[in-house]
């Protein structure tokens, strides 16, 4: 697909911006071209990566993490972009870029260096939060941690980058806008646009609109909160009614549950103690490193007086305590997890607890949330989420705020990322509302490739993006695998057979299961099952001018064994079998 036009097909909002838009395209007819491909993020919240070809280099921004879901992808710990294409790239890759912290778009940073060995940049925050990846993961060798200030340009390779900042819920988040032959590329990184954030630095609109009036070739933009109407809370208004619900709960523990990264909102979780006289007491591994991390680079402002350990809990009455901890996604080894199921080597949680969950759940971890605040609420606690008080804000921009970002930017293009393909489709819609062509805007999947050279973009076959699915210390379970694993879910039946010297059953064949069914309850059916493989082989053994080799035998037995515990059971395990030759 290829298409071509001039500015006023972009939505330019006056006559004055498109005439001075289609002068400067016309000049750029000749020029060198840009790709654009993407590796992940276009269908799925998490595993975000955009690459950048410029002069046959390759600039990457952003190699995050996707949270599996358990139910289609049993014991995967984390999904990222696949390496095939980028390791097929690695001498032309010039650098990584991180627009923030979070880790759907840093977290798989060390598994690309594994791979890739290239310079890191980001601001301040996410260098050091990355080094602290990094150097625990012992590839501090294979990069170096490069930091970009608030509106400063710098040259990476051939590309000419801005760093623009942004508002979100992790601090100095960045947009990041790519100079390039064919015109500005803005790449938003995850954004909102909050009018009052806790440290008071805004998203710089104004440059936007500045580079909207020079010309933005293409504006790729978050899409995550597409589907909603208005405006997303500012931080502020959460730490009003987290200082409420401290005054209010003044006779009881409390426990603040948030993403280690959402350190705006750990800053008001620690102010709102502080000022009922409470202690902060960081709890996950996360959480106290990356506490560990921002008061270093002054991104907190927490009193050492107010700051203790775990091991100290025992010190002071639990009204005099704030418990800042991660696992607000209900994942099985987070902190509150741990301490909902009991299983927490230091804290155990009851009556006098008040429990606030400071998040809202990813799609996809609904589930496990409220399975864990249901184990809460057993043991007596009080459990207060976002359905009930306004102790949670997104850290996504909203339909009102989309729409001031695309009215501030008037891209020629736009490719909405960042989200799940409704998400996607809902921020197309919106980009049309606000005066795009529709052939400009490009709804796209991952692995698509987009080529900008002068005023025209073409959409290329694309390369190759399936999930990247890690598991402990050896990764890459491929999707056989995870099929296996599935399937291993309705449980197992293993036959063996028995064969005599002249190829005959020597006995009835064997039959071991775990998980099918209980085979005290139905020895019946696993008694049919055994002699329904026995007529099976035997005919086998019958009808072959020859002696059946012991594969044929088997496949004989799988087939038997399959067919007779679908019709008979209705369920699905695996099946396996093995033959036994007596010679």
């Amino acid at each position: 697909m290829s298409a071509s036009g001039t500015a006023p097909d972009g939505g330019r909002g006056s006559n004055r911006s498109r005439r001075r838009g289609s002068g400067r395209n016309k000049q750029r007819s000749g020029t060198s071209p840009v790709t654009v491909t993407f590796l992940g993020g276009l269908g799925d919240v998490g595993r975000n990566c955009t690459v950048v070809e410029q002069g046959a280099k390759l600039l990457v921004i952003d190699f995050g993490v996707m949270f599996p879901d358990p139910a289609i992808m049993p014991g995967v710990q984390h999904v990222l972009p696949d390496m095939g294409w980028l390791n097929s790239r690695a001498a032309d890759i010039v650098g990584l870029v991180v627009t923030h912290g979070h880790e759907d778009h840093l977290g798989g940073v060390p598994h690309f260096l594994r791979n890739i060995e290239v310079p890191l940049y980001g601001s301040a925050l996410s260098m050091a939060l990355a080094e602290h990846k990094v150097t625990e993961a012992r590839l501090a060798d294979r990069t170096s941690f490069h930091v970009i200030g608030d509106g400063e340009r710098r040259k990476i390779g051939p590309f000419d980058i801005e760093a623009l900042p942004i508002t979100h819920s992790v601090p100095q988040s960045l947009c990041i806008v790519l100079h390039t032959p064919v015109g500005a590329l803005v790449h938003t990184g995850d954004f909102k646009i909050d009018p009052s954030p806790v440290d008071g630095r805004l998203t710089d609109l104004g440059r936007l609109r500045a580079l909207g009036d020079e010309g933005i070739a293409l504006l790729m933009a978050d899409s995550t909160n597409a589907d909603r109407p208005g405006r997303s809370a500012s931080e502020t208004e959460i730490g009003t009614t987290l200082r409420r619900l401290f005054s209010e709960h003044s006779d009881r523990r409390l426990m603040v549950s948030c993403f280690a990264s959402h350190l705006h909102r750990v800053q008001q979780v620690c102010d709102a103690a502080i000022s009922e006289g409470r202690v902060v007491v960081p709890l996950g591994r996360s959480m106290v490193n990356n506490v560990r991390i921002a008061r270093q680079l002054g991104v907190l402002d927490i009193p050492e007086r107010a700051l203790f350990g775990v091991e100290q809990l025992d010190r002071f009455n639990p009204d005099e305590v704030c418990i800042v901890c991660t696992g607000s996604q209900g994942e099985p080894g987070a902190a509150l997890s741990q301490i909902a199921g009991g299983a927490h080597s230091d804290v155990t949680t009851g009556p006098d607890d008040t429990v606030i969950l400071s998040s809202h759940p990813i799609p996809g971890n609904e589930r496990s949330v409220f399975r864990m605040v249901s184990r809460l609420a057993r043991q007596g606690a009080e459990v207060i989420h976002d359905g009930h008080e306004l102790v949670h804000t997104s850290g996504h921009a909203q339909r009102d705020e989309l729409r001031e970002l695309h009215q501030a930017c008037r891209p020629r293009w736009f490719v909405p990322i960042e989200g799940e393909f409704h998400m996607l489709a809902r921020h197309a819609g919106l980009a049309r509302e606000v005066g795009m062509k529709a052939k400009r805007v490009l709804t796209l999947t991952d692995g698509a490739q987009i080529t900008l050279k002068g005023n025209e973009l073409q959409v290329r076959a694309g390369v190759p993006a399936p999930y990247h699915y890690v598991d402990g210390a050896l990764d890459d379970p491929d999707t056989e695998v995870i099929g296996e694993r599935l399937a291993l879910t309705a449980g197992f039946v293993h036959v063996t057979v028995v064969l005599d010297r002249k190829g005959r059953l020597a006995a009835a064949p064997d039959i071991a299961s775990r998980g099918w069914l209980d085979v005290t309850k139905h020895a019946d059916v696993v008694e049919a099952l055994s002699g329904e493989i026995a007529q099976a082989v035997e005919q086998a053994i019958k009808g072959s001018p020859a002696r059946p080799d012991a594969d044929e035998i088997e496949r004989v037995t799988r087939r038997a064994a399959g067919r007779f515990v679908g019709t008979r059971t209705r369920r699905r395990p695996a099946i396996s079998a093995a033959v036994i030759s007596l010679n």
